[in-house]
């Protein structure tokens, strides 16, 4: 990620060069990465280059518009075919100033054509306009504030919070969001800093002397449907669009890494970008790299591991393992600017320090396959079409019974149907026994908040079958969005972009579009993707019917770092002192859960320890004495 940072004194004040270049070096990755910035007047722009970033970047400015650019666009060739009519591009312009032409062909309507993963900022100094625009699905982060006077944006809050005046002030609204997975419908508006709000994914706002706008410029079509001859025009579709997918996100002058682990997803990345650099020249080498799960448990993956080596004539880097996660959370939380946690930090740190050292400038993963891929929601639209002999042959696939089946059609109903003021008394009567806000450990004052958000309203979507509307709200949902940002944010500490190639927007709505029992052919979970992987991922993956499961791993971690995790949530805990958590009850909890831990495979508890750990550091990291100077 290539961090971005923009300064606009509405009363017409100059801009402050070492103001400027003070806000650059805070964005990731710190140190003596390149700089650029540019300045005229009350207007500054800057970005901050990946040390292994993977294009040589473009001027910031020409005469008219000037562009401070993070990321990268998928359809270029088609982008550059269109523009060249008119302007002096070539296949070697830079995304930044193919972007910067875009404006001048198309002005603001130009974000509605681009594609890929980005946050960018424009300036005419024409019209005295900015814009900022962040891609369709979220993936690369922007943020952006008004103080005295000064509209200021970044990639980064730590950017902003390095301008005089900008404080890091918790946002308490958010962390009751965080402590509910982000339910309420405002939280992508939202950063963890009370006056620091993030632009939504698929917006662009547009920002003058007068005022600003905020709109949406691009939505997935729920309603729309392919139908295709057969299971094999489905099938090559889907690796069609999915190679093109990969490729994309292959475009580099750097060698390209991919986490593999044994897993279809992975594996299904790995296998199509080893065939892609072979045939062309994408990259200079795609390099692999794998976690190592414990010998003889769930999370070994070795014999999957071993037999995609074989497939692809490769080797993939083992990553060993670093058990506790303590060690770094602290400078994850500053990176990632988010309570978010997990407890195999110290893994993770590992994989990225060793993906840096072998000189790739991207990381591919798979996540979100599963969110995508492995939906059964589709059952639902088999009874409401009366398809009952598919309906029981594809519910015994996905081993659920008919008592299961009928609560979920119910509660599909009522979602549609029901007003949205009898909605808020459905969903709490239906969670009333796990609601966060009943948690002894929270507060009165800080519960009240809890329950508020979570009756707050959800995004709904009418269109379209239940199996699309799956789809849509895995790649809409706030949580998953926030996942994003961390991501991209802890990859960049290291000076790396990351990318998913299964968060591809042409790619989920060929998978929205057609029928549900398609994409579990043969009522078999993600049975379109195993056909279409077939020959070229090697069978034992392709037939895998199990997942790695590293649950007892990171328990391990949480009770190798029990001592330190009750010493931050202790009697000096800023949680307790800001009033967010009641420390008798917490530090009653905290001793009843430790041998609780011991060998558990169940990680509910430990989740809740992580995130109540993830809450402390960031307001120690931001607001505490633990934060960084200025």
């Amino acid at each position: 990620m290539s961090g971005i940072f923009g300064c606009w004194h509405l009363d017409g004040q100059p801009v402050d060069a070492g103001v400027l270049e003070r806000c650059l070096r805070r964005l990731s990755p710190q140190g003596p990465a390149p700089v650029e910035s540019w300045f005229a007047g009350s207007i500054g722009l800057g970005q901050k280059a990946s040390s292994l970033s993977h294009d040589a970047p473009g001027e910031m400015t020409c005469a008219r518009v000037a562009c401070s650019f993070d990321g990268r666009i998928d359809n270029r060739v088609e982008l550059l075919e269109a523009l060249s009519k008119r302007w002096p591009l070539s296949d070697h312009s830079p995304d930044d100033c193919v972007v910067r032409t875009a404006y001048l062909e198309y002005g603001e309507g130009c974000v509605e054509r681009i594609k890929g993963d980005f946050a960018f900022a424009l300036f005419d100094r024409q019209l005295k306009r900015l814009l900022l625009a962040r891609d369709r699905l979220g993936v690369r982060p922007l943020c952006y504030t008004h103080t005295f006077g000064t509209f200021l944006f970044a990639s980064e809050a730590k950017a902003l919070f390095a301008f005089p005046g900008v404080t890091a002030s918790p946002d308490e609204v958010m962390l009751a969001d965080f402590m509910l997975q982000f339910l309420s419908s405002d939280s992508q508006h939202r950063t963890f800093f009370r006056d620091i709000q993030s632009l939504p994914p698929a917006h662009v706002l547009v920002v003058t002397e007068t005022g600003s706008t905020l709109r949406r410029y691009w939505e997935f079509d729920t309603g729309s449907e392919i139908r295709l001859r057969d299971i094999r025009e489905y099938a090559s579709a889907f690796h069609e669009l999915f190679a093109t997918s990969v490729r994309n996100r292959l475009r580099s002058s750097q060698p390209v890494a991919v986490s593999v682990s044994g897993g279809l997803d992975s594996a299904y990345i790995f296998c199509v970008a080893q065939d892609l650099v072979r045939r062309d020249s994408s990259c200079p080498a795609v390099a692999g790299f794998n976690f190592c799960g414990a010998p003889g448990t769930l999370s070994d993956e070795r014999e999957y591991v071993d037999a995609i080596e074989r497939s692809c004539d490769t080797s993939i880097e083992r990553i060993p393992q670093r058990p506790g996660f303590m060690d770094c959370a602290g400078d994850e939380i500053w990176h990632s600017e988010s309570p978010l946690l997990e407890g195999l930090a110290g893994q993770r740190q590992t994989m990225l320090q060793s993906v840096r050292a072998a000189g790739a400038g991207r990381l591919l993963t798979g996540h979100w396959g599963d969110q995508v891929l492995s939906d059964s929601d589709y059952l639902i639209d088999l009874c409401r079409s009366g398809q009952w002999t598919a309906l029981r042959q594809h519910a015994r696939g996905w081993r659920i019974s008919g008592r299961r089946l009928a609560t979920r059609l119910l509660e599909d109903v009522v979602s549609r149907r029901l007003p949205a003021r009898w909605l808020r008394p459905a969903r709490r009567y239906r969670r009333r026994n796990d609601a966060a806000w009943r948690a002894p450990w929270f507060t009165d004052r800080f519960r009240r908040l809890l329950r508020e958000r979570f009756d707050d309203d959800r995004q709904r979507t009418h269109t379209g079958t239940t199996h699309a509307r799956a789809i849509y709200q895995q790649s809409r949902r706030g949580y998953h969005v926030q996942c994003m940002e961390w991501n991209a944010r802890l990859a960049a500490m290291h000076g790396l972009e990351i990318a998913f190639p299964y968060l591809d927007c042409d790619l989920l709505q060929f998978l929205m579009a057609i029928p549900g029992d398609v994409q579990s052919h043969d009522a078999v979970p993600r049975g379109l993707m195993r056909l279409a992987m077939r020959g070229l991922v090697p069978d034992p993956v392709v037939n895998r019917r199990s997942k790695g499961e590293f649950t007892l791993l990171a328990n391990q971690s949480i009770e190798n770092d029990f001592s330190l995790i009750s010493d931050i949530l202790g009697p000096s805990s800023m949680s307790v002192r800001l009033g967010y958590l009641d420390g008798p009850a917490l530090w009653k909890g905290l001793r009843d859960w430790r041998p609780l831990i011991r060998g558990s495979r169940d990680a509910r508890l430990t989740n809740r320890l992580i995130d109540l750990c993830g809450m402390e550091l960031l307001l120690r990291r931001f607001a505490g004495d633990d934060r960084e100077p200025a």
